[in-house]
């Protein structure tokens, strides 16, 4: 019985702490409605974006003895080696040089499979909201992409963590969203990577995505927010069949950074409608795991979750995913855990 009561008690003073951002932290000003710039348009656009050197790479490195690698050091190493400004120092060992190999054919055949929607900056419909000047307690205001977003590295919801408890009174909170919890053991520790996408508010819709962990054989739905050890590189792009024209457009990015929690916001109901359809809106999200042993373990997991594995993304087909070593990415719509 403690096991259960600790999580709701929590539990009942995080939703508390929502409630008044949510509901009381909301501060307008108003003013003339902001007009988008001539020419904006909500195309997709491709960055260029280098990932980081992984701690542990397993991509298309054949398995060799020590004397078959020795003897392509010099060969198949030196065949693949970078600029002559580019190379490693002197020191560089050999499995230090398999890693950068194997980490440039990552990089390269992802980004043959997966390009992150790029969203311009938002312009709220028909509103009368001064979007730059609402004080939304908690959260920061990125100017370049016209949303909200909570600082996951200075909050006070990492103190509380999350479980089913929290979901199941978010609707009190006027907080309406679908949900998907994926949850696999790696590394000693149960993880669970969940998902959010839908209304937060009277004002606001977005969505986020969480990396949460606990000791094995934890009982009970409760985990807390990991640590910075356990941060995972990290981009996700929210789109929105705005309209309901059936084209989903992307309203705001995440850039491609460590989080423990990544999260975006706009304003959603200037007529404040409230609980939309959720599967107006899409999340689309990669993630960089620590190696690809983790991200098999993911996949299998998020495969049970009813998601379909493919070979190339494409951003307008709901619920599937594509891997490539520890880089893993997907299209999020329908499927809903909650």
């Amino acid at each position: 019985m403690k096991n259960k009561v600790i999580p709701i008690a929590v539990g009942a003073v995080a939703v508390a702490l929502v409630a008044i951002v949510a509901v009381l932290g909301i501060k307008m000003n108003v003013s003339p409605a902001v007009e988008p710039a001539q020419g904006t348009t909500q195309a997709e656009t491709t960055a260029e974006i280098t990932y980081p050197v992984y701690e542990e790479t397993r991509f298309s490195l054949p398995d060799l003895t020590e004397t078959e690698q020795t003897t392509v050091t010099e060969t198949e190493a030196s065949s693949t080696a970078p600029s002559e400004t580019e190379k490693a120092p002197e020191s560089t060992t050999l499995a230090e040089k398999l890693t950068q190999v194997a980490t440039t054919a990552v990089n390269k055949v992802f980004k043959e499979v997966f390009a992150l929607p790029k969203a311009p900056q938002y312009v709220p419909p028909d509103t009368d909201l001064d979007f730059a000047k609402i004080n939304l307690a908690s959260y920061k205001y990125n100017p370049d992409g016209n949303f909200y977003y909570t600082d996951d590295k200075e909050c006070w919801q990492k103190n509380f963590g999350f479980n089913e408890v929290y979901d199941a009174f978010a609707p009190v909170t006027m907080m309406y969203y679908d949900t998907v919890r994926t949850t696999f053991d790696y590394g000693g520790k149960e993880w669970m990577i969940q998902t959010w996408k839908g209304q937060y508010g009277v004002m606001f819709v977005g969505g986020e995505v969480g990396v949460y962990t606990r000791p094995l054989g934890s009982i009970g739905s409760h985990y807390v927010c990991a640590d910075k050890e356990d941060w995972l590189y990290m981009e996700t792009a929210f789109m929105w069949d705005e309209y309901g024209t059936g084209e989903y457009r992307a309203v705001f990015n995440r850039d491609y950074d460590k989080y423990w929690w990544a999260t975006g916001f706009v304003v959603g109901f200037p007529n404040g409608s409230l609980r939309k359809t959720l599967t107006e809106f899409r999340l689309v999200t990669h993630i960089t795991f620590k190696d690809t042993e983790m991200a098999d373990a993911f996949c299998k997991s998020f495969e049970a979750n009813g998601f379909t594995r493919v070979s190339k993304l494409n951003n307008n087909s709901p619920d599937t995913f594509v891997q490539v070593g520890p880089d893993v990415a997907f299209v999020w719509q329908n499927i809903n855990h909650k």
